[in-house]
């Protein structure tokens, strides 16, 4: 039987004092490209001390976090790291709630201002230059408006509400700004067998003519306006809505072309879904799973990116709940 463990390192924000502590009641980290925001829930004993002393006199909202834990055997992993946001010391075991970078941009606050053409890596690093932007392709949002002070996750979350092709999430402290399906540069496939290391699944097969959904496109020219198109144009009865940035178009024919082509690329048999696996091999959103299931053909040997995982960590085992995102043909 394989150990579970887990390394738990806190950063004072006022002191720079390091806690360090090897044992947690339950861990859970969610992780998605869906959000913004990654959170974890660490439960400490009462009791848990640190130097003698108790670790509720060391630790505090805006302290740095991060959350190591995996099988001894096989090393531990980095499941999270980020800030404290809450210490509920009233709760039996006591619970750290915490965030990810957007913690640090809730306390970010920007003034009201026009950007004419807007440049999110330029913006950052005049308002947060510690976040690195990550855009595998140019995106162009023409002209924007901070209309009131607000603070730079609000303006994130705003701002990823108003362009629906813009897909931001964070890894670790960097940004990512895609308009596309991402898998990381490092990413090879992951095998996962219902013989080997799943543990459980929800997954629903679709069939093409049951698949519904719409593509959006949209292209900024170079006076700020916006060329859309939606296919198909009675799309009242799509299931699914998908939004993508498509730059370099300049007339709707060729525009709508392109997302018909997109269209179709969505228009097959599908999985959709999530997995629960062991710990090993450990899972990230963004990387890619190889579905191996000799008996169920319509499983076997199909690809997906990894939209979520949520790692959980308790007395019961380790359990990664995965997913699946776009499949790779």
């Amino acid at each position: 039987m394989l150990t579970i463990g887990c390394k738990i390192i806190i950063i004072s924000e006022s002191t720079s004092k390091k806690i360090t502590f090897d044992y947690a009641n339950a861990i859970e980290v969610v992780t998605s490209i869906a959000d913004l925001t990654d959170t974890a829930v660490v439960k400490v004993s009462q009791k848990m001390q640190w130097r003698g002393q108790s670790i509720r006199e060391f630790i505090n909202p805006g302290d740095s976090i991060e959350i190591q834990a995996g099988y001894e055997e096989y090393g531990y992993q980095t499941l999270f790291k980020g800030y404290l946001r809450k210490v509920e010391t009233t709760k039996i075991p006591m619970e750290l709630h915490c965030e990810n970078e957007m913690a640090r941009l809730k306390g970010v606050m920007l003034k009201p201002k026009i950007y004419k053409n807007f440049d999110l890596a330029q913006f950052f690093r005049e308002n947060c230059p510690g976040i690195k932007v990550v855009s595998p392709a140019t995106i162009n949002f023409g002209e924007v408006t901070v209309a009131n002070e607000m603070s730079m996750a609000e303006f994130l979350n705003g701002f990823k509400q108003k362009y629906a092709y813009f897909k931001p999430f964070f890894i670790g402290n960097e940004l990512y700004a895609i308009s596309r399906t991402y898998t990381r540069a490092d990413a090879k496939p992951i095998t996962l067998d219902p013989t080997r290391n799943i543990v459980s699944d929800n997954l629903t097969y679709i069939r093409k003519e049951d698949v519904k959904v719409s593509v959006k496109a949209t292209s900024i020219q170079k006076d700020n306006t916006k060329l859309e198109v939606t296919v198909p144009d009675d799309s009242k009865n799509a299931t699914e809505n998908k939004h993508f940035y498509l730059p370099g178009y300049t007339d709707i024919k060729s525009l709508k072309e392109e997302a018909q082509k997109i269209l179709d690329s969505f228009k097959c048999d599908k999985m959709t879904g999530t997995v629960a696996t062991f710990g090993v091999p450990y899972i990230r959103k963004c990387d890619l799973v190889l579905l191996h299931d000799e008996d169920h053909p319509e499983r076997n040997n199909r690809k997906f990116t990894v939209n979520a995982v949520t790692y959980t960590i308790s007395t019961s085992g380790y359990r990664q709940k995965i997913t699946l995102g776009d499949e790779i043909k």
